[in-house]
């Protein structure tokens, strides 16, 4: 029974792992040059906290619920038909934005590993890895958990390979304390790689409402994914210095060769994989139990708007990462507080509540909204701009 229970705990923590070192990971790199190591770290630290919180406050929120529902669900529940809409909104849009990403990303790479001996375009390559990834979604939780698990044990040791094959390029003046770059540039791409909101109900589906063990997995994966975060960053950033690339890849082949160029095409692809997974699963799922849709629908909803927007020609990685970060990223995290408060004041969790004070949801509300104003406002300043 023990070694059961225990072999849940890693395979929930495996899950959150899985889905925060996605594709977002690539964008830190980059975010940390522009504005220096300093900030950078203060960026990741706050921003971490706070989405550990987030986590938790879902997770309590979930396991007060008896009926097997999703964010949706759930706000309506608890916070009114409003509340509900928003959760709506906020949670297909932000996870549509980061299928997109990831659809984008993870072709591009397939295109480095693959077109040396298969030739083709990238945009193929995109959507092919878009048309596989989202029939592997169909399959469902039990699939996804048993690929999942093997694939983010391996993800963690392409990891660290990578840092270890970094560290004799790495040099010192490649950092930079402080730069005088776009002070806000990380806030949204760090607050979209240290997100692992979407992995929340499938880890307590596999813990089986095991409450003290579920909160453990969350703290535990969300400290893993944060570190190997920080260590994947300085590590390209040491290397690359101020020539660090968005996707991070193409900038260490400068310097690194072909070599580390496959290698880290083949951890990137990985990356983006173990997240699409859980993410459009997630947004399947929400379709299923929070609207009453039947599977296929649902899996043709949470895929075929996404895999039609990369069909079209959308292209803008950072952009996409950094808004749906930022501004649904952040909505959907405000709407997490509040389920969090509305579960606390009812009392509702009373075998073992998580007994975090009211303060840091109310610390988090206000700064996730300000956060999100701030790159609505920032994104119409540059369309505009750009007329």
């Amino acid at each position: 029974m023990k070694i059961k229970a225990k072999n849940h705990f890693w395979l929930s923590v495996a899950t959150l792992v899985g889905t925060m070192i996605g594709v977002g990971i690539f964008g830190v790199p980059y975010a940390m040059s522009q504005v220096g190591l300093v900030l950078a770290l203060v960026y990741v630290v706050i921003l971490g906290g706070v989405q550990i919180l987030q986590s938790l406050f879902y997770a309590e929120a979930a396991m007060a619920c008896e009926e097997k529902t999703r964010l949706i669900g759930l706000a309506g529940r608890y916070l009114g038909p409003r509340a509900r809409h928003v959760a709506a909104t906020s949670t297909v849009l932000g996870f549509w934005g980061g299928l997109v990403a990831y659809m984008l990303v993870g072709g591009t790479f397939l295109h480095l590993i693959l077109s040396p001996l298969m030739g083709g375009e990238i945009y193929q390559y995109q959507l092919g890895w878009a048309l596989i990834g989202s029939l592997i979604v169909f399959f469902g939780l039990d699939f996804v958990e048993k690929i999942d698990f093997a694939s983010t044990i391996a993800l963690g040791v392409a990891l660290l390979v990578i840092v270890a094959m970094s560290a004799e390029h790495i040099s010192p003046i490649s950092y930079d304390l402080f730069k005088a770059g776009d002070l806000f540039l990380p806030y949204g791409v760090i607050l979209f790689s240290l997100s692992g909101i979407a992995a929340i109900p499938e880890m307590e589906d596999v813990m089986g409402g095991k409450h003290e063990g579920f909160r453990k997995s969350i703290i535990v994966g969300s400290l893993i994914a944060i570190g190997l975060t920080v260590l994947f960053a300085l590590a390209v950033y040491g290397v690359s210095g101020s020539g660090t690339t968005q996707d991070a890849v193409s900038g260490l082949q400068v310097i690194m060769g072909n070599g580390i160029t496959l290698f880290a095409a083949a951890f990137g692809f990985l990356a983006v994989a173990t997240s699409f997974f859980i993410i459009a699963l997630n947004l399947r799922s929400s379709f299923e139990y929070d609207y009453k849709m039947h599977k296929v629908p649902s899996w043709l909803l949470a895929c075929g708007v996404p895999f039609g927007l990369v069909a079209i020609g959308v292209k803008n990685f950072i952009g996409i990462v950094s808004f749906t970060g930022a501004v649904f990223g952040g909505i959907t995290a405000v709407t997490v507080s509040l389920l969090y408060m509305a579960v606390t004041k009812k009392g509702l969790m009373k075998d073992r509540p998580l007994g975090v004070s009211l303060f840091w949801a109310k610390l988090s509300i206000v700064l996730l909204s300000l956060g999100a104003i701030y790159e609505v406002a920032s994104t119409i300043r540059n369309w505009l701009a750009g007329i």
